[in-house]
């Protein structure tokens, strides 16, 4: 039996609700260190998330259980000497124009403004963060899953496929294909540490999403 429109529609929609969560989550895990933030960390639906995430993504190389440093100096010693501070640069810095080496600096910067701006979103201003940034990317792609969602699955269906066809190329020539680059540079210089785990998840999201 053919599943009737209907339920099409209806898994679509689940589909699209999961996916805006997972890419939350993603975002807000790699949150720059805080008190609060180590105490979003220990919270049961966060773990929760975490299994249900790598359930979804068929990621055999991911932690069930999300790991975690054992305290909120350890988080914060440990996530800016692996993502932000170091010399010459920290193991894995979440800065697309780091590892994307198919475009200067200034083009890799504009494209990531330009997709932004197709669909309304500016930066912050004043910001910490670069346009290529991957707090900036990932909310990005929620974004878009988000819009995606609020179109009907019969009646606006190209525009639906408009915004699915942005996302996929943004992966394609942006996040997806600089973090699982990342990833593996992480795996060799800091193999075993709790952000391997993390950017692993990250890498098999974009997979995922792909």
């Amino acid at each position: 039996m053919n599943p009737s429109p209907q339920h099409e529609a209806s898994l679509a929609a689940e589909r699209c609700l999961d996916r805006i969560a997972t890419w939350k989550f993603l975002h807000d895990l790699f949150r720059a260190p805080s008190e609060p933030q180590w105490r979003w960390l220990q919270q049961e639906a966060v773990g929760q998330m975490w299994r249900q995430v790598v359930v979804r993504t068929s990621a055999d190389d991911v932690p069930r259980e999300i790991p975690l440093p054992r305290t909120a100096a350890a988080f914060e010693e440990d996530y800016l000497a692996t993502f932000e501070v170091g010399l010459p640069h920290p193991p894995c810095p979440l800065i697309e124009s780091h590892w994307n080496k198919r475009e200067p600096l200034a083009g890799v910067l504009h494209e990531n403004i330009l997709f932004y701006r197709r669909f309304g979103l500016e930066l912050s201003a004043p910001g910490k963060e670069t346009a290529d940034h991957l707090l900036h990317q990932l909310e990005f792609v929620q974004y878009l899953y988000h819009l995606e969602a609020t179109f009907d699955h019969d009646t606006d269906r190209e525009k639906r496929d408009q915004i699915a066809h942005a996302r996929r190329d943004f992966l394609e020539r942006h996040i997806g294909y600089w973090v699982p680059v990342a990833a593996a540079a992480l795996e060799e210089a800091c193999p075993g540490s709790w952000a391997l785990g993390w950017m692993s998840l990250l890498r098999s999201c974009c997979e995922a999403a792909a």
